[in-house]
């Protein structure tokens, strides 16, 4: 049954492959070339943040940005540094440093029914779940089919992954990507987050470490910012309307902005890769996966290690494989 489905739609794919030959060059913009980290004065927060502002915008544009762009889109950037992505980052990487709980027994891997080991994420794998994920692969039919010819990865995988990821773009993130980039980037010194540092016992003996860390994120986050804004003006996105995650993941298949580079790719060849649309996010997910080791007739454990890679946690690959199968298995 799946595979007259398969069959029945690829005369659609071949229609729009041959259109898709006449369509303009794909707008992917270069990321700029690697600049020296900025330093914890250039971006401090203790003058004003309006200068905290202007001196990130400055590195950009010096960096490659589009001066113009640049300068418009942080005119109109009207708030200060948000505290929480950093916040949440020192939080994180301190407790697990200096205030490690005492390790619960990991529950053991188990057998299940469907040949995916347990254990899954709580609520996912069910009928009602892959039943949705079904009706969404039957209403992007064309989307699926094309990137399951083009990558060799299962529709019910890659949906299955969307809908652990955004419940199938239901859920896309609750904060602004280019905002929470910037914040995080301009957040170096300890005393940029105090209503997080007042919460780590014996922070203030330690504030070397954290202000180590706190740069080493900052620069990541410069680097994801710098990698959005370029993927924003090469594509004609405006940056203050993206949701994402708090650390900038975008799409209904949750990239970090660097990986659109990498692996991003125009699914319904329009001439521009957006992550918000279904056939770009299927298309995009899939060369991700088939270029970190996606094959036909992997194991459920070399399945499981290339999930990995999307996410390095067992029970977010088990999750995925449980919920395909359950997909595969209403036919």
């Amino acid at each position: 049954m799946r595979s007259s489905r398969l069959f029945t739609i690829l005369l659609g794919i071949l229609a729009l492959s041959a259109s898709a030959c006449s369509k303009s060059t794909l707008q992917t913009p270069s990321v700029p070339a690697q600049s020296r980290p900025a330093s914890s004065m250039e971006f401090s927060q203790s003058a004003s943040w309006h200068e905290s502002w202007q001196n990130l915008s400055a590195k950009l544009q010096r960096d490659g940005l589009d001066a113009a762009r640049t300068n418009a889109l942080f005119a109109r950037l009207d708030m200060p540094p948000s505290a929480v992505p950093m916040g949440i980052k020192v939080k994180e990487l301190y407790t697990n440093k200096f205030l490690p709980r005492p390790k619960a027994q990991p529950q053991k891997p188990f057998k299940t029914k469907l040949g995916i080991p347990g254990p899954w994420f709580k609520g996912v794998v069910t009928t009602a779940n892959a039943k949705k994920c079904r009706d969404f692969i039957d209403q992007h039919a064309v989307a699926f089919a094309r990137a399951e010819l083009n990558y060799g990865v299962p529709s019910e995988v890659a949906a299955a992954l969307l809908f652990v990821e955004t419940r199938l773009g239901g859920y896309l993130g609750k904060h602004n990507a280019f905002y929470m980039l910037a914040s995080m980037a301009v957040t170096r010194d300890p005393a940029d987050i105090p209503e997080y540092m007042s919460k780590l016992p014996g922070s203030e003996n330690r504030i070397p470490w954290i202000r180590e860390k706190m740069a080493v994120k900052a620069d990541w986050a410069y680097k994801e910012l710098k990698a959005l804004l370029s993927y924003c003006y090469a594509n004609g996105l405006d940056p203050l309307k993206i949701k994402g995650s708090v650390y900038g993941a975008i799409g209904l298949c949750q990239f970090m902005p660097s990986n659109i580079f990498r692996y991003g790719v125009d699914g319904n060849a329009d001439g521009v890769i957006d992550l918000f649309t279904v056939d770009d996010a299927v298309a995009s997910l899939s060369n991700y996966l088939r270029r970190n080791g996606w094959r036909s007739n992997l194991s459920v454990t070399e399945q499981t290690r290339v999930l990995r890679t999307y996410n390095a946690m067992d029970i977010y690959a088990h999750t995925i494989l449980a919920l395909a199968r359950t997909i595969r298995q209403l036919g």
